[in-house]
Protein backbone atom coordinates (compact mmCIF):
# COMPACT_ATOMS: atom_id res chain seq x y z
CA UNK A 1 0.00 0.00 0.00
CA UNK A 2 1.39 3.35 -1.02
CA UNK A 3 1.89 5.82 1.85
CA UNK A 4 0.19 9.21 1.61
CA UNK A 5 2.53 12.20 1.72
CA UNK A 6 2.47 13.82 5.15
CA UNK A 7 1.91 17.37 3.80
CA UNK A 8 -1.23 16.20 2.01
CA UNK A 9 -2.54 14.61 5.21
CA UNK A 10 -1.85 17.80 7.13
CA UNK A 11 -3.54 19.89 4.46
CA UNK A 12 -6.61 17.67 4.55
CA UNK A 13 -6.80 17.87 8.33
CA UNK A 14 -6.38 21.63 8.20
CA UNK A 15 -9.14 21.97 5.63
CA UNK A 16 -11.50 19.87 7.73
CA UNK A 17 -10.74 21.86 10.88
CA UNK A 18 -11.15 25.22 9.16
CA UNK A 19 -14.40 24.28 7.44
CA UNK A 20 -15.76 23.02 10.75
CA UNK A 21 -14.74 26.23 12.50
CA UNK A 22 -16.24 28.52 9.88
CA UNK A 23 -19.40 26.54 9.13
CA UNK A 24 -21.33 28.64 11.66
CA UNK A 25 -20.45 32.32 11.29
CA UNK A 26 -18.85 31.82 7.88
CA UNK A 27 -21.99 30.24 6.43
CA UNK A 28 -24.10 32.97 8.01
CA UNK A 29 -21.87 35.64 6.47
CA UNK A 30 -22.35 34.13 3.03
CA UNK A 31 -26.15 33.94 3.48
CA UNK A 32 -26.77 37.70 3.61
CA UNK A 33 -27.87 37.63 7.25
CA UNK A 34 -26.96 40.41 9.64
CA UNK A 35 -23.78 40.50 11.72
CA UNK A 36 -24.65 39.94 15.40
CA UNK A 37 -21.39 41.41 16.75
CA UNK A 38 -19.96 40.47 20.14
CA UNK A 39 -16.69 38.98 21.39
CA UNK A 40 -15.77 35.29 21.46
CA UNK A 41 -16.13 33.49 24.75
CA UNK A 42 -12.74 32.23 26.00
CA UNK A 43 -13.80 28.58 25.94
CA UNK A 44 -16.26 26.40 24.05
CA UNK A 45 -19.72 26.72 25.55
CA UNK A 46 -20.71 23.96 27.98
CA UNK A 47 -23.41 21.43 27.15
CA UNK A 48 -23.17 19.95 30.67
CA UNK A 49 -25.90 21.27 32.95
CA UNK A 50 -23.76 20.54 36.00
CA UNK A 51 -20.75 22.50 34.66
CA UNK A 52 -22.06 25.70 33.07
CA UNK A 53 -19.84 28.25 31.35
CA UNK A 54 -19.21 31.27 33.58
CA UNK A 55 -20.14 34.49 31.79
CA UNK A 56 -19.42 38.16 32.53
CA UNK A 57 -21.47 41.25 31.64
CA UNK A 58 -21.29 42.09 27.94
CA UNK A 59 -22.13 40.71 24.51
CA UNK A 60 -20.60 37.32 23.69
CA UNK A 61 -20.45 34.97 20.72
CA UNK A 62 -21.13 31.47 21.95
CA UNK A 63 -20.41 28.20 20.19
CA UNK A 64 -22.99 27.52 17.44
CA UNK A 65 -26.08 25.95 18.99
CA UNK A 66 -26.78 22.37 17.93
CA UNK A 67 -30.33 20.94 17.84
CA UNK A 68 -31.32 18.91 20.93
CA UNK A 69 -28.10 19.96 22.71
CA UNK A 70 -28.77 22.91 25.06
CA UNK A 71 -25.94 25.12 26.28
CA UNK A 72 -25.52 26.23 29.88
CA UNK A 73 -24.15 29.39 31.49
CA UNK A 74 -23.84 30.85 34.98
CA UNK A 75 -23.72 34.50 35.95
CA UNK A 76 -22.53 35.72 39.36
CA UNK A 77 -24.28 38.86 40.52
CA UNK A 78 -22.03 41.88 41.02
CA UNK A 79 -24.69 43.91 42.91
CA UNK A 80 -26.99 42.76 45.70
CA UNK A 81 -30.69 43.02 44.82
CA UNK A 82 -30.12 43.84 41.16
CA UNK A 83 -32.09 42.95 38.06
CA UNK A 84 -30.14 40.79 35.61
CA UNK A 85 -31.13 41.21 31.95
CA UNK A 86 -30.18 38.30 29.68
CA UNK A 87 -30.79 38.17 25.94
CA UNK A 88 -29.93 35.92 23.02
CA UNK A 89 -30.03 36.46 19.25
CA UNK A 90 -29.48 33.77 16.63
CA UNK A 91 -29.17 33.37 12.88
CA UNK A 92 -31.42 30.59 11.52
CA UNK A 93 -29.17 28.42 9.33
CA UNK A 94 -31.81 26.94 7.03
CA UNK A 95 -35.22 27.32 5.44
CA UNK A 96 -37.07 24.91 7.74
CA UNK A 97 -38.82 25.80 10.98
CA UNK A 98 -36.46 27.03 13.68
CA UNK A 99 -36.64 28.53 17.13
CA UNK A 100 -34.51 29.86 19.98
CA UNK A 101 -35.29 29.61 23.72
CA UNK A 102 -33.72 31.11 26.82
CA UNK A 103 -34.44 30.10 30.42
CA UNK A 104 -33.04 31.46 33.68
CA UNK A 105 -33.30 30.11 37.21
CA UNK A 106 -31.70 30.19 40.65
CA UNK A 107 -31.02 27.57 43.30
CA UNK A 108 -32.80 27.79 46.64
CA UNK A 109 -32.06 26.06 49.94
CA UNK A 110 -35.42 24.29 50.20
CA UNK A 111 -35.50 22.70 46.72
CA UNK A 112 -33.34 20.54 44.49
CA UNK A 113 -34.90 22.15 41.41
CA UNK A 114 -34.12 25.62 40.14
CA UNK A 115 -36.65 28.38 40.76
CA UNK A 116 -37.84 29.59 37.35
CA UNK A 117 -36.89 33.26 36.91
CA UNK A 118 -38.00 33.60 33.32
CA UNK A 119 -38.39 31.65 30.07
CA UNK A 120 -38.93 33.06 26.59
CA UNK A 121 -38.69 31.78 23.03
CA UNK A 122 -38.80 33.13 19.49
CA UNK A 123 -39.68 31.26 16.30
CA UNK A 124 -38.81 31.86 12.67
CA UNK A 125 -41.54 32.86 10.25
CA UNK A 126 -42.03 30.23 7.55
CA UNK A 127 -42.08 32.73 4.66
CA UNK A 128 -39.09 34.81 5.90
CA UNK A 129 -36.98 32.10 7.58
CA UNK A 130 -33.61 33.88 7.51
CA UNK A 131 -34.52 36.82 9.79
CA UNK A 132 -32.60 37.04 13.07
CA UNK A 133 -34.29 35.48 16.13
CA UNK A 134 -34.06 37.08 19.56
CA UNK A 135 -35.49 36.84 23.07
CA UNK A 136 -34.66 38.05 26.57
CA UNK A 137 -35.58 37.51 30.23
CA UNK A 138 -35.25 39.68 33.33
CA UNK A 139 -34.13 37.99 36.54
CA UNK A 140 -35.28 39.92 39.59
CA UNK A 141 -38.19 41.86 38.14
CA UNK A 142 -40.81 39.41 39.36
CA UNK A 143 -43.17 40.06 42.25
CA UNK A 144 -43.89 37.94 45.34
CA UNK A 145 -41.77 35.12 46.68
CA UNK A 146 -40.45 34.19 43.22
CA UNK A 147 -39.14 37.71 42.73
CA UNK A 148 -37.49 37.67 46.15
CA UNK A 149 -35.74 34.37 45.38
CA UNK A 150 -34.57 35.58 41.94
CA UNK A 151 -33.27 38.90 43.34
CA UNK A 152 -31.50 37.43 46.37
CA UNK A 153 -29.60 34.58 44.67
CA UNK A 154 -25.92 35.17 44.04
CA UNK A 155 -25.74 33.00 40.91
CA UNK A 156 -28.11 32.89 37.95
CA UNK A 157 -28.22 29.73 35.84
CA UNK A 158 -29.00 30.14 32.13
CA UNK A 159 -30.05 27.58 29.52
CA UNK A 160 -30.16 28.29 25.77
CA UNK A 161 -31.79 25.76 23.47
CA UNK A 162 -33.28 25.24 20.01
CA UNK A 163 -36.76 24.35 18.82
CA UNK A 164 -37.88 23.19 15.42
CA UNK A 165 -36.75 20.77 12.72
CA UNK A 166 -33.63 22.49 11.31
CA UNK A 167 -30.63 20.11 11.66
CA UNK A 168 -27.77 22.61 11.18
CA UNK A 169 -26.11 24.49 14.06
CA UNK A 170 -27.24 28.07 14.76
CA UNK A 171 -24.70 30.89 15.29
CA UNK A 172 -25.84 33.08 18.19
CA UNK A 173 -24.81 35.66 20.76
CA UNK A 174 -25.73 36.04 24.42
CA UNK A 175 -25.82 39.37 26.26
CA UNK A 176 -25.87 40.07 30.01
CA UNK A 177 -26.54 43.47 31.56
CA UNK A 178 -26.97 43.98 35.32
CA UNK A 179 -29.25 46.81 36.46
CA UNK A 180 -28.67 48.38 39.86
CA UNK A 181 -31.37 48.07 42.56
CA UNK A 182 -33.99 50.82 42.67
CA UNK A 183 -37.13 51.83 44.53
CA UNK A 184 -39.84 49.17 44.50
CA UNK A 185 -42.57 49.41 41.88
CA UNK A 186 -46.11 50.24 43.03
CA UNK A 187 -48.04 47.11 44.00
CA UNK A 188 -50.75 47.87 41.45
CA UNK A 189 -48.33 48.49 38.55
CA UNK A 190 -49.22 46.47 35.46
CA UNK A 191 -47.31 46.13 32.17
CA UNK A 192 -48.86 47.75 29.13
CA UNK A 193 -49.21 44.69 26.90
CA UNK A 194 -51.46 46.53 24.43
CA UNK A 195 -50.10 50.07 24.15
CA UNK A 196 -52.12 52.72 22.35
CA UNK A 197 -50.21 54.29 19.45
CA UNK A 198 -50.73 56.60 16.50
CA UNK A 199 -49.48 55.51 13.06
CA UNK A 200 -47.04 58.23 11.91
CA UNK A 201 -47.41 60.06 8.61
CA UNK A 202 -44.32 60.09 6.35
CA UNK A 203 -42.52 63.43 6.10
CA UNK A 204 -42.72 65.29 2.81
CA UNK A 205 -39.09 64.99 1.69
CA UNK A 206 -37.50 61.78 3.00
CA UNK A 207 -33.78 61.18 2.72
CA UNK A 208 -32.23 57.99 1.35
CA UNK A 209 -30.67 55.96 4.19
CA UNK A 210 -29.74 52.36 3.46
CA UNK A 211 -30.22 49.96 6.35
CA UNK A 212 -27.19 48.43 8.04
CA UNK A 213 -25.98 44.86 7.66
CA UNK A 214 -24.97 44.64 11.34
CA UNK A 215 -26.12 45.98 14.69
CA UNK A 216 -22.88 47.94 14.96
CA UNK A 217 -23.14 49.80 11.66
CA UNK A 218 -26.91 50.37 11.54
CA UNK A 219 -27.59 54.07 10.79
CA UNK A 220 -29.23 56.11 13.54
CA UNK A 221 -32.77 57.46 13.19
CA UNK A 222 -33.33 59.67 16.25
CA UNK A 223 -37.08 60.33 16.28
CA UNK A 224 -37.51 61.59 19.84
CA UNK A 225 -37.98 65.22 18.76
CA UNK A 226 -39.51 64.75 15.33
CA UNK A 227 -40.73 62.01 13.00
CA UNK A 228 -38.05 60.57 10.72
CA UNK A 229 -38.72 59.18 7.25
CA UNK A 230 -36.14 57.50 5.01
CA UNK A 231 -36.18 55.58 1.75
CA UNK A 232 -34.18 52.45 1.04
CA UNK A 233 -34.06 49.25 -0.95
CA UNK A 234 -33.96 45.81 0.65
CA UNK A 235 -32.88 42.89 -1.50
CA UNK A 236 -34.73 39.58 -1.39
CA UNK A 237 -33.22 37.17 1.11
CA UNK A 238 -31.67 39.92 3.27
CA UNK A 239 -32.44 41.83 6.45
CA UNK A 240 -31.63 45.47 7.14
CA UNK A 241 -31.36 47.40 10.41
CA UNK A 242 -31.83 51.03 11.50
CA UNK A 243 -30.92 52.16 15.03
CA UNK A 244 -33.42 54.13 17.15
CA UNK A 245 -32.19 55.50 20.53
CA UNK A 246 -34.83 55.45 23.29
CA UNK A 247 -34.96 56.64 26.88
CA UNK A 248 -37.31 56.07 29.82
CA UNK A 249 -40.96 56.61 28.90
CA UNK A 250 -40.49 56.31 25.12
CA UNK A 251 -42.81 54.28 22.88
CA UNK A 252 -41.49 53.68 19.33
CA UNK A 253 -43.86 53.31 16.36
CA UNK A 254 -42.69 52.21 12.90
CA UNK A 255 -44.44 52.36 9.55
CA UNK A 256 -43.14 50.88 6.27
CA UNK A 257 -44.74 51.75 2.92
CA UNK A 258 -44.07 49.45 -0.03
CA UNK A 259 -45.21 50.56 -3.50
CA UNK A 260 -46.74 48.33 -6.16
CA UNK A 261 -44.06 46.49 -8.13
CA UNK A 262 -43.35 48.03 -11.52
CA UNK A 263 -43.58 46.14 -14.78
CA UNK A 264 -44.36 42.44 -14.86
CA UNK A 265 -42.17 41.27 -11.95
CA UNK A 266 -45.17 39.81 -10.12
CA UNK A 267 -48.81 39.34 -11.09
CA UNK A 268 -50.09 39.75 -7.57
CA UNK A 269 -48.18 38.56 -4.51
CA UNK A 270 -44.40 38.91 -4.53
CA UNK A 271 -41.81 38.31 -1.79
CA UNK A 272 -43.00 38.50 1.80
CA UNK A 273 -41.76 41.19 4.23
CA UNK A 274 -41.68 41.20 8.02
CA UNK A 275 -41.13 44.11 10.41
CA UNK A 276 -39.77 43.90 13.97
CA UNK A 277 -38.13 45.99 16.64
CA UNK A 278 -35.09 44.59 18.48
CA UNK A 279 -34.26 45.80 21.98
CA UNK A 280 -30.83 46.48 23.59
CA UNK A 281 -30.64 42.87 24.83
CA UNK A 282 -31.28 41.63 21.24
CA UNK A 283 -34.85 40.48 21.97
CA UNK A 284 -37.34 40.85 19.11
CA UNK A 285 -40.63 42.61 19.82
CA UNK A 286 -43.59 44.14 18.06
CA UNK A 287 -47.21 45.00 18.76
CA UNK A 288 -50.05 45.75 16.35
CA UNK A 289 -53.56 46.69 17.36
CA UNK A 290 -55.79 43.70 16.56
CA UNK A 291 -58.81 46.00 16.33
CA UNK A 292 -57.22 47.91 13.44
CA UNK A 293 -56.10 46.97 9.94
CA UNK A 294 -52.45 47.27 10.96
CA UNK A 295 -50.11 44.39 10.21
CA UNK A 296 -46.37 43.89 10.66
CA UNK A 297 -46.21 41.49 7.71
CA UNK A 298 -47.07 41.84 4.05
CA UNK A 299 -45.65 41.42 0.55
CA UNK A 300 -44.25 43.32 -2.41
CA UNK A 301 -47.30 43.18 -4.64
CA UNK A 302 -47.62 43.40 -8.36
CA UNK A 303 -50.63 43.93 -10.57
CA UNK A 304 -51.52 42.51 -13.99
CA UNK A 305 -51.57 44.90 -16.94
CA UNK A 306 -54.45 47.41 -16.93
CA UNK A 307 -55.12 46.83 -13.22
CA UNK A 308 -54.36 49.18 -10.34
CA UNK A 309 -52.42 47.46 -7.59
CA UNK A 310 -52.63 48.12 -3.88
CA UNK A 311 -49.48 49.24 -2.05
CA UNK A 312 -48.51 47.52 1.18
CA UNK A 313 -48.28 49.20 4.59
CA UNK A 314 -46.58 47.54 7.57
CA UNK A 315 -47.02 48.90 11.11
CA UNK A 316 -45.52 47.87 14.44
CA UNK A 317 -45.06 49.57 17.78
CA UNK A 318 -42.85 48.63 20.67
CA UNK A 319 -43.76 48.73 24.35
CA UNK A 320 -43.14 51.58 26.80
CA UNK A 321 -39.56 51.78 28.06
CA UNK A 322 -40.25 51.24 31.75
CA UNK A 323 -39.37 48.83 34.52
CA UNK A 324 -42.93 47.57 34.84
CA UNK A 325 -42.81 46.63 31.14
CA UNK A 326 -39.31 45.15 31.66
CA UNK A 327 -37.92 47.39 28.91
CA UNK A 328 -34.66 49.29 29.28
CA UNK A 329 -33.33 52.47 27.64
CA UNK A 330 -30.71 52.36 24.92
CA UNK A 331 -30.43 51.58 21.23
CA UNK A 332 -33.33 49.72 19.66
CA UNK A 333 -33.24 48.53 16.06
CA UNK A 334 -35.85 48.49 13.33
CA UNK A 335 -35.54 45.20 11.46
CA UNK A 336 -36.99 44.73 7.98
CA UNK A 337 -36.47 41.37 6.28
CA UNK A 338 -37.55 40.18 2.82
CA UNK A 339 -38.14 36.55 1.87
CA UNK A 340 -35.51 34.91 -0.34
CA UNK A 341 -36.25 34.27 -4.04
CA UNK A 342 -37.33 30.89 -5.32
CA UNK A 343 -34.50 28.60 -6.36
CA UNK A 344 -33.13 29.71 -9.72
CA UNK A 345 -34.75 33.17 -9.61
CA UNK A 346 -32.74 36.37 -9.48
CA UNK A 347 -33.36 38.42 -6.29
CA UNK A 348 -35.12 41.74 -6.69
CA UNK A 349 -34.64 44.94 -4.68
CA UNK A 350 -37.75 46.01 -2.79
CA UNK A 351 -38.16 49.81 -2.50
CA UNK A 352 -39.46 50.91 0.90
CA UNK A 353 -40.28 54.12 2.75
CA UNK A 354 -39.67 53.78 6.48
CA UNK A 355 -41.16 56.21 9.01
CA UNK A 356 -40.31 56.21 12.74
CA UNK A 357 -41.92 58.23 15.52
CA UNK A 358 -41.41 58.14 19.29
CA UNK A 359 -44.32 58.83 21.60
CA UNK A 360 -43.99 59.74 25.27
CA UNK A 361 -45.71 57.78 28.05
CA UNK A 362 -46.15 58.81 31.66
CA UNK A 363 -43.43 56.50 32.93
CA UNK A 364 -40.20 58.19 34.01
CA UNK A 365 -36.79 56.95 35.13
CA UNK A 366 -36.60 54.75 38.25
CA UNK A 367 -35.10 56.06 41.48
CA UNK A 368 -31.86 54.10 41.80
CA UNK A 369 -30.05 53.52 45.09
CA UNK A 370 -27.38 56.10 45.91
CA UNK A 371 -24.81 53.32 46.41
CA UNK A 372 -24.66 49.60 45.72
CA UNK A 373 -23.32 46.61 47.65
CA UNK A 374 -21.81 43.41 46.34
CA UNK A 375 -23.58 40.11 46.92
CA UNK A 376 -21.69 39.53 50.20
CA UNK A 377 -22.74 43.04 51.36
CA UNK A 378 -19.26 44.52 50.93
CA UNK A 379 -18.52 47.48 48.66
CA UNK A 380 -20.03 47.13 45.20
CA UNK A 381 -18.28 47.52 41.83
CA UNK A 382 -16.35 50.74 41.29
CA UNK A 383 -17.77 53.31 38.90
CA UNK A 384 -21.44 53.08 39.91
CA UNK A 385 -23.60 56.19 40.13
CA UNK A 386 -27.41 56.48 40.10
CA UNK A 387 -27.03 58.19 36.71
CA UNK A 388 -25.16 55.16 35.28
CA UNK A 389 -27.08 52.18 36.68
CA UNK A 390 -26.35 49.55 34.00
CA UNK A 391 -23.33 47.26 34.30
CA UNK A 392 -22.59 46.55 30.63
CA UNK A 393 -19.08 45.13 31.01
CA UNK A 394 -16.77 44.11 33.84
CA UNK A 395 -16.47 47.25 36.03
CA UNK A 396 -18.09 49.33 33.26
CA UNK A 397 -21.32 51.20 34.02
CA UNK A 398 -23.45 53.08 31.49
CA UNK A 399 -26.52 55.28 31.40
CA UNK A 400 -28.26 52.86 29.01
CA UNK A 401 -28.27 49.10 28.50
CA UNK A 402 -27.08 48.96 24.89
CA UNK A 403 -23.40 49.57 25.59
CA UNK A 404 -21.05 46.61 25.12
CA UNK A 405 -17.37 47.49 25.58
CA UNK A 406 -16.14 43.91 25.11
CA UNK A 407 -17.32 43.63 21.50
CA UNK A 408 -14.64 43.37 18.82
CA UNK A 409 -16.87 43.32 15.74
CA UNK A 410 -16.46 46.99 14.79
CA UNK A 411 -15.38 47.90 11.30
CA UNK A 412 -15.74 46.17 7.96
CA UNK A 413 -13.42 43.30 8.83
CA UNK A 414 -15.56 41.80 11.59
CA UNK A 415 -15.23 38.19 12.71
CA UNK A 416 -18.13 37.01 10.57
CA UNK A 417 -16.86 38.79 7.48
CA UNK A 418 -13.41 37.43 8.15
CA UNK A 419 -14.88 33.98 8.55
CA UNK A 420 -16.70 34.33 5.24
CA UNK A 421 -13.53 35.40 3.42
CA UNK A 422 -11.57 32.74 5.20
CA UNK A 423 -14.08 30.11 4.20
CA UNK A 424 -13.63 31.04 0.55
CA UNK A 425 -9.83 31.02 0.86
CA UNK A 426 -9.86 27.71 2.72
CA UNK A 427 -12.13 26.16 0.10
CA UNK A 428 -9.68 27.19 -2.62
CA UNK A 429 -6.77 25.79 -0.59
CA UNK A 430 -8.62 22.50 -0.11
CA UNK A 431 -9.23 22.32 -3.87
CA UNK A 432 -5.53 22.84 -4.55
CA UNK A 433 -4.65 20.20 -1.97
CA UNK A 434 -7.03 17.79 -3.66
CA UNK A 435 -5.39 18.36 -7.03
CA UNK A 436 -1.92 17.80 -5.50
CA UNK A 437 -3.11 14.59 -3.90
CA UNK A 438 -4.63 13.34 -7.15
CA UNK A 439 -1.42 14.05 -9.05
CA UNK A 440 0.65 12.29 -6.39
CA UNK A 441 -1.45 9.16 -6.81
CA UNK A 442 -0.93 9.24 -10.55
CA UNK A 443 2.82 9.83 -10.24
Amino acid sequence: MRARPVPVLLAGAGCLAWLTLTSGYGAAAASGQVDLGGADLPDRTSTDRGRPTAIAPGLWRASPLEPDLPQYFSYDRRMSGSRVHIGVAGLPPGASGDGLRISAGVATADSTDLTDCGTADDSAESNVPQAVLGERVVVGGESGSTGEACRSAGTVRIEVSRAGSEPAAMPYVIKVVEEAPSAALPEDAEPDDEPSYAVPEPVAEPEAVAGGTSFDDAPELDARDETRTVTAQVRQGTERLWRVPLTWGDLPVVRVDVPVAEGDQFDYGGPALTLHLIDPLRGRLRFTDSASDDSATGDYRGAPEDEVGEPTRLVASGFPVSQVDERVPGDYWVSLAVAPPAEGDEPVDVPVTLTVSVERTSDGAPAYDSAVLSQDKSAGPEGYTPETPFLVGEDTFAEVASGSPVGDGDGWFSVRRGAGLGLAAASAACLVAGVVRLRSRRG
